[in-house]
């Protein structure tokens, strides 16, 4: 078979195959675009072009002459495939400038749409004639026409290449800008070679004439290889193609080069040295087998060179980002979160992605749905109600991904934009949601290449074994943190008490002895103040001793269904007195209904007058307080509010108010908070401080772990 032969056939088939694929592709894409849709009918006459070509070279080939009834519909295919070509590529070039340009009227778009399918109608007519004649030969009805046709395709071209060249300049993305410049250089390229070939007599070169013939017949791949190859490494235009694809065509260029060049050579050496063909093939052949495996390392690494380098890269990075997170020591988990965003973002060069984690959250704050966020939304205030339905999505515990293009849903679409997702991963803990992965559109507005989807998968499946560790981790620490702080608690408790009882009785001592001096001295007597001073002092070490006996006395399991309302009131009163002494004006909004709570009324006292004292001493020179009070129902338990208009907290004492012996003032012994936190955590409740620098406010959660008793 002559090369000429074994080129056709190899790049049609070529061709042939390509386009179909392309055409599969853009079939399967769900909400195509105006030109996305024209595009699809010109890849189709590109291929029904190619599939012609090739059924009648194969014909040719398998028979040893020219089959009628096959060259009239292989040649019906080709040239009509060909013929709608230039009309469709320019509709699709002009498609793009019109969305590129949207200002454009939209009568004028029509009408140049209409202009671009005038040259289609004489080409109607030699289909026409060629039904009606009984002339079997397609090209020899068309030949007057062939000049003419030539001379609109280069204008196709032509048009269509400055076209791809002005979005070069309009585009931002580097790699959107290079492919258009690459159409531009290779459409310009075929216009050229086309009309050397057939308007400057290039095809009745000697020898070489046929080969521009074939050059120009197979022209059309090039662009489509173009595109395959952006479509592949930066999945152009949304659109996904498989690495599996290039390998098929590098077989079959493989299998053809085997059958038109192994078979053709041993036949040749048969032919004049004599040998046996059947041994030197099945020679041929060994060596092949033998070569496969390395030879196949070989293209592949060649592959991932000069196509698949990002892709390599991305695989590479994201394997090291799993082995990473199954070998973390979870010292500091949410700088591993971090990491992880920032790693998935550089390997699939995404512009956003987030990490949603579903936290376990103490009693105070039961209902809030707190979600720990890393990445991009991580100052977004997103709770579980934000997205429910992608929550209920997952709940079943099917490990699968949402995918927006996919999705049908417009809760769950409306969601993922909320994300700024475009695929969503869930990450389960022992079958239970835990939280999501949320990955955005890449850098060149384009999405993440689908051999990355599995193992981003496996990524998020390490990452819920990771939050389970971390879990485990947390608990430890908090277990070995509470024993530790008991233990201290513990001895400072038995060393308070031995303290506390070692002055107690002195101090009473030396008080008697004074009141029975200041009995015995006349009132006017100048000893008296100092005296006075003297009991002053002493009664302020007895609070002192009373409270560490306080701090270390166990709590009592005295409870009965108190009204919070009721205590407060009768605390208030009591501090009345002091609070107008400091022109301090308290305000207590506090619904009647609102529900007893099971607890040491007592106890309740003594914190609500530690946080109200405490607030009075806080504003010397006036102000007010604000005790609020209210029934959350869904969350199950009160919430208690007591702010004041002082000087605040400083930011570095808000985490340290409630240590033990930690304290602001001159006078004061930094028990008084630590008792109130103790006392709460016995009745299962918490407390928490907001300060703004105008202020501080006290924030209390009752839960009600009971069937509610509303007050009658």
């Amino acid at each position: 078979m002559p090369l000429y032969e074994i080129i056709s056939l190899i790049g049609f088939i070529l061709g042939t195959t390509l386009h179909i694929v392309l055409s599969i592709l853009i079939v399967q894409r769900k909400q195509k675009t105006r030109s996305e849709l024209i595009f699809l009918f010109l890849v189709i006459s590109v291929a029904m072009w190619h599939f012609g070509n090739t059924v009648s070279l194969f014909s040719f080939i398998l028979f040893g002459r020219k089959i009628q009834s096959v060259d009239l519909v292989a040649d019906a295919i080709s040239y009509g495939g060909i013929g709608f070509m230039p009309s469709l590529l320019l509709h699709t070039a002009v498609l793009f400038l019109f969305e590129a340009k949207p200002q454009i009227q939209r009568f004028l778009q029509q009408l140049v749409i209409a202009a671009i399918y005038l040259p289609v109608f004489p080409f109607s007519v030699i289909i026409k004639n060629f039904v009606l004649s009984e002339d079997t030969n397609l090209g020899i009805t068309a030949t007057p026409f062939i000049k003419p046709f030539v001379i609109w395709l280069m204008v196709s071209l032509f048009i269509a290449a400055n076209i791809s060249r002005w979005l070069a300049r309009m585009v931002e993305e580097k790699e959107e800008r290079k492919f258009h410049l690459a159409i531009y250089w290779v459409v310009i390229s075929i216009a050229a070679i086309i009309g050397f070939t057939f308007l400057m007599g290039g095809n009745k070169i000697t020898y070489i004439g046929d080969y521009l013939v074939l050059g120009s017949m197979l022209s059309s791949i090039f662009p489509s290889i173009i595109f395959s190859y952006y479509v592949y490494r930066y999945n152009y235009m949304e659109f996904v193609l498989r690495r599996s694809v290039f390998y098929s065509f590098l077989t079959l260029i493989l299998i053809c080069l085997y059958y038109f060049g192994i078979k053709k050579l041993t036949k040749s050496l048969e032919h004049h040295y004599f040998v046996n063909s059947k041994i030197l093939e099945s020679v041929f052949v060994i060596s092949l087998v033998f070569w496969f495996p390395t030879l196949t390392k070989r293209i592949q690494g060649l592959f991932r060179k000069l196509i698949f380098f990002r892709t390599g890269d991305s695989e590479y990075m994201l394997n090291e980002l799993s082995h990473f997170i199954s070998t973390d020591p979870l010292v500091n988990f949410t700088k591993l979160l971090e990491y992880v965003v920032e790693s998935i973002k550089k390997a699939t060069a995404i512009k956003s992605s987030s990490l949603l984690l579903f936290r376990p959250v103490p009693f105070s704050e039961k209902g809030s749905e707190r979600v720990q966020i890393a990445g991009d939304k991580k100052y977004e205030p997103i709770t579980q109600q934000n997205i429910q339905h992608i929550i209920r999505f997952f709940a079943n515990g099917e490990f699968i991904v949402l995918n927006r293009h996919e999705v049908k849903e417009v809760s769950i679409i409306n969601e993922m934009r909320l994300l700024d997702a475009v695929f969503v991963f869930p990450i389960f803990v022992n079958r239970k949601l835990t939280g999501i992965l949320s990955l955005g559109r890449a850098r060149r507005g384009l999405p993440i290449a689908s051999d990355n989807l599995d193992q981003l998968m496996i990524i998020a499946n390490e990452i819920g074994s990771a939050v389970e560790k971390s879990k485990i981790i947390d608990e430890k620490l908090q277990l070995e943190r509470k024993m530790y702080e008991n233990e201290k608690l513990s001895s400072l408790g038995r060393l308070s008490t031995s303290v506390a009882h070692e002055v107690k009785n002195p101090l009473s001592s030396i008080k008697a002895i004074v009141q029975v001096m200041r009995e015995d001295l006349k009132k006017s007597d100048p000893l008296q103040e100092d005296l006075a001073i003297i009991v002053g002092e002493i009664d302020r070490l007895t609070k002192v001793v009373n409270q560490l006996l306080q701090f270390a006395k166990p709590s009592s399991e005295v409870k009965a269904h108190v009204r919070i309302g009721d205590v407060i009131n009768s605390t208030l009163v009591v501090l009345n007195h002091e609070a107008k002494q400091n022109n301090i004006i308290a305000h207590c909004q506090i619904p009647n209904d609102l529900p007893s709570i099971a607890a040491d009324e007592a106890a309740l006292k003594e914190i609500f007058f530690n946080l109200l004292h405490n607030a009075i001493q806080a504003m010397p020179d006036g102000g007010k307080i604000n005790i609020h009070a209210h029934y959350q129902p869904g969350k199950q338990m009160i919430e208690v509010t007591i702010s004041d208009t002082g000087p605040g907290i400083p930011p570095e004492s808000v985490h340290k108010i409630f240590e033990p012996f930690y304290t602001t003032k001159q006078t004061g012994t930094g028990l008084g908070l630590s008792i109130v936190k103790m006392k709460l955590e016995d009745m299962d409740a918490a407390i928490h401080v907001e300060s703004n620098g105008n202020g501080a406010s006290f924030v209390i959660n009752f839960p009600l772990n009971e069937p509610v008793v509303m007050p009658t």
